[in-house]
């Protein structure tokens, strides 16, 4: 039974994640502009071939791009 709980938690949080989003890229022009660069980037890195460790740093550069945008789009949200 609570491994059944934890399952369906989890994919409820999951399904919230991925409305959120599918929130943040119908709403807001820069996550495509950021979505833009960050394909390019990598797609430039694999083509370097990039050692891991840029690749570590670039991932998380990317990611706290994201995340950055994700928080602003809620405080607007939240504002507004």
């Amino acid at each position: 039974m609570a491994v059944k709980n934890f399952i369906s938690s989890r994919a409820a949080s999951f399904r919230h994640a991925f409305h959120g989003w599918h929130h943040v890229f119908r709403t807001q022009r820069n996550v495509w502009i950021h979505s833009a660069i960050a394909t390019s980037v990598f797609i430039l890195g694999v083509w370097l071939r990039l050692p891991a460790r840029d690749w570590a740093v670039i991932i998380l550069t990317a990611a706290v791009v994201f995340a950055a945008e994700f928080m602003n789009t809620a405080i607007e949200a939240v504002v507004d």
